[in-house]
């Protein structure tokens, strides 16, 4: 495949593709940079977007990656911290029998 002419061809796109992430800190995906792109008069569908960056080894940074801020952790279904725990035991009024 090194004998095809597009084997050696680069996107042109790949260095505004470049900036635009680097610019928004290394947070943005191919959505984002395809629309801050129209915003700069550059038109690129979405494939090409995520095409080059994956080529490139570029990813968005997702909530995953983040630290955990709280220190906490995920809280269970059932826990005092739960929100699912608080608004159903808030919510019911015991029923009492009227004699």
């Amino acid at each position: 495949m090194t004998g095809h002419p597009e084997a050696g061809r680069v996107d042109p796109i790949a260095g505004d593709v470049r900036a635009v992430r680097r610019d928004g800190h290394e947070r943005y995906g191919a959505g984002k940079i395809k629309a801050a792109l129209e915003r700069r008069g550059v038109t690129a569908s979405g494939r090409r977007i995520v095409n080059i960056m994956r080529r490139r080894g570029m990813r968005a940074r997702t909530r995953a990656e983040r630290s955990n801020h709280t220190r906490r952790g995920p809280t269970r279904p059932g826990s005092r911290t739960s929100s699912a725990a608080s608004s159903t035991a808030t919510c019911r009024a015991p029923t009492w029998p009227v004699a």
